[in-house]
């Protein structure tokens, strides 16, 4: 009888064993893209002050990203690499330790309706996103490139219906890590939104360090709405507000604001056109803006964007008119106006 009750518990135990290492768990979602382009700056030389097209008649490779993603009950992680230029401008305060993480964070979803994100997390603020495949014109907008671009910490979020809720602290704004950032200081997030059927609003807020190393100190409210007006028609629209302040001097006290208007034309499946106009008003803005401190510029950019499968080649016309001299010609020659053109291609796989 001793036996008999052994060689069944074997076999339940080898059975049971059998069926832990048999049970498929979820696989891993990878993901990916890549950008290039060319650029010809009709002045002569790169006359570019937003981010990620600082050339001149040559051939500039972008970024190649590559994301996996891993869920298993309530949790889940996220990771995405990058290499490239569009990835070394976007992790400037990285070191070398850091610089190809984009984003790396964790979530736990205690239900449908609230979750929690810890980690690296691209920033809530603005229209246009680093990846080239996510935007419709390649070149980027004053508001993108001086705005914030990540921030690493911890944020919930809750949906109630079309409405969500989202706040969350992070470390000063753009570093992975404190200790590159030689400051403990804190950054604070919050966004409240509204999904609706055919058009989106959403309110955003960012307030902490705008330098860790001094006293400055940088609040800037952000709204982002969109609306699809037909199958073939979309408008969406970007205004912020960035303001600076220095408890010890204040002269450095500073603020500008950026609205961009954004209109999207399918005109088929494979074809379409997308046009963004900005006013940048930085007249009041500290030296943190480099050239654009003390003046206003309205961008036109026209892009065409023409899709072969899951390649999108883009070719854009830009023109940038500043109400002060800040371009120049290839003689050194201050001039107000400056205009390029360029040929991208993206693919995401």
């Amino acid at each position: 009888m001793k036996d008999q009750f052994a060689t069944i518990a074997v076999l339940l135990t080898t059975t049971f064993t059998f069926a832990q290492h048999t049970t498929p768990s979820p696989a891993t979602t990878f993901a990916g893209s890549a950008d290039a382009y060319y650029k010809y700056d009709f002045s002569g030389i790169d006359n570019s002050l937003s981010s990620f097209t600082n050339s001149h008649n040559s051939f500039e490779l972008g970024m190649a990203s590559i994301e996996a993603s891993h869920k298993i009950g309530k949790a889940a992680v996220f990771v995405d690499l990058a290499f490239g230029n569009r990835a070394a401008q976007f992790t400037y305060n990285d070191d070398s330790a850091t610089f190809m993480i984009k984003q790396l964070n964790f979530t736990y979803e205690f239900s449908d309706k609230f979750k929690v994100t810890a980690g690296s997390f691209g920033t809530h603020i603005g229209y246009e996103l680093l990846d080239a495949v996510d935007n419709k014109n390649y070149s980027m907008s004053y508001a993108f490139t001086y705005g914030p671009f990540f921030n690493t910490g911890v944020k919930a979020q809750y949906i109630s219906g079309k409405f969500s809720f989202m706040a969350g602290v992070s470390n000063p704004t753009d570093f992975k890590t404190t200790i590159e950032a030689g400051s403990s200081q804190k950054t604070f997030v919050g966004q409240v939104a509204f999904l609706g059927d055919t058009g989106s609003a959403y309110f955003n807020v960012t307030s902490g360090s705008s330098n860790p190393s001094s006293d400055e100190y940088k609040i800037q409210f952000d709204f982002v709405g969109t609306k699809k007006l037909s199958d073939a028609f979309s408008l969406g629209f970007n205004g912020t507000y960035a303001m600076t302040n220095n408890d010890f001097d204040s002269m450095l006290d500073g603020e500008w604001f950026s609205l961009v208007g954004y209109a999207n034309l399918a005109i088929k499946e494979s074809l379409s056109l997308a046009y963004r106009l900005e006013y940048l008003d930085a007249k009041e803005a500290t030296a943190a803006l480099g050239s654009l401190a003390g003046t206003s510029v309205i961008g036109n950019t026209l892009s065409l964007n023409y899709k072969v499968g899951n390649l999108t080649i883009i070719p854009e016309f830009r023109v940038d008119t500043a109400s002060e001299d800040i371009f120049s010609n290839s003689d050194a020659a201050p001039k107000g106006v400056t205009a390029y053109a360029l040929l991208a291609t993206t693919y995401s796989f």
